[in-house]
């Protein structure tokens, strides 16, 4: 069995914290509001592109619970899409000042667990991938599965120097944690992955829960003593990644592609990409298409989609605000 996931966990005031492409504390209705409209376009292209995968919602939300947003029956439309939403609470929580952005990120830890402890996968080869609800699947993933059946773990490694700091910490610093988890120096700088997207098999789930709360003990032990950390679930992946070993890339399957007026690393050849992360555009594009998806729920074109997003080039705006922010002028401005 394949499956096809994300994720929404909705943040109490208590456990609020920061999300700099949102720009509000998550546990605001507008900010909440920016990710549901994800959720929905995520659903709304992965069922038209790959309709033979099951599709799994995680949530620490019902069903039942799942809002209107603008008018739009978002319950229903994730009934009609046959989408299985599983509600789990968060239980990989970091504590208050462990690190001040993506309190919620751990999540993924929670859904690793439930697959492996209380999920019925279909066969111990069953495959999953989680992603951002800032995704956009374009394409049938026939390909990347095939892949994750061949590797057991896939993984997209991201271009960062040795010194550069990776919320919070750098390779160097990776690498002395990684020395002192394992008693031995791991001969070189380690890979940072990606945290946008897990693709492993059932097996490697496994693995990856046996070796977690070690880790989590250890970086928790680490905070109090005001120790370097690993300081977001990407970093604990990365270790954990590094620990299975055979790791397969991603590379060619998805890329991390900014389309914001001030940074741009977008090149004609994404468009081919079968998953595009568009952290920059949760309230342009994604809203763009949700926006339309309220009143057509027609079949979508790829050419179609990378109009509204920017990959390769914007077509589509929101309204006039958005349209400005793209414009010469606003660009030389903001210099």
């Amino acid at each position: 069995m394949k499956y096809i996931c994300t994720w929404i966990y909705l943040d109490s005031p208590e456990e609020s914290s920061e999300y700099p492409q949102v720009g509000k504390k998550s546990h605001l209705a507008d900010f909440q509001k920016v990710y549901w409209k994800c959720v929905a376009v995520f659903f709304a292209l992965s069922t038209q592109f790959n309709p033979q995968r099951r599709h799994l919602l995680f949530s620490n939300k019902t069903l039942e619970e799942i809002p209107q947003i603008d008018g739009f029956d978002l319950k229903g439309f994730l009934k009609n899409k046959n989408v299985e939403v599983v509600t789990l609470p968060l239980t990989w929580q970091t504590p208050e000042g462990y690190f001040g952005k993506w309190r919620n990120q751990f999540y993924i830890f929670d859904i690793l667990e439930f697959i492996e402890n209380g999920f019925k996968p279909g066969g111990e080869e069953s495959s999953f991938i989680i992603l951002d609800s800032d995704c956009i699947i374009n394409r049938p993933l026939d390909a990347l599965f095939a892949e994750i059946q061949r590797h057991g773990l896939l993984a997209l490694p991201m271009p960062y120097s040795d010194e550069h700091n990776i919320n919070g910490v750098t390779r160097q610093q990776m690498r002395q944690i990684y020395a002192e988890l394992d008693g031995k120096d791991p001969g070189e700088n380690p890979v940072y992955y990606g945290g946008e997207i897990f693709a492993a098999t059932l097996p490697v789930i496994r693995k990856i829960n046996a070796i977690a709360p070690g880790v989590w003990k250890n970086m928790l032990e680490r905070h109090r003593a005001g120790k370097i950390k690993l300081n977001e679930e990407a970093h604990f992946l990365s270790y954990c990644y590094h620990k299975v070993g055979n790791i397969g890339s991603l590379e060619g399957f998805i890329k991390r592609i900014w389309t914001s007026p001030h940074y741009s690393n977008v090149q004609p050849e994404d468009a081919n990409l079968p998953i595009w992360h568009l952290p920059s555009e949760k309230t342009g594009g994604i809203a763009l298409i949700f926006k339309r998806m309220t009143t057509d729920r027609g079949r979508w074109a790829v050419d179609e989609l990378g109009g509204y997003l920017g990959v390769p080039k914007r077509k589509k705006y929101l309204n006039r605000r958005h349209w400005l922010k793209y414009t010469t002028l606003y660009k030389w401005l903001k210099r």
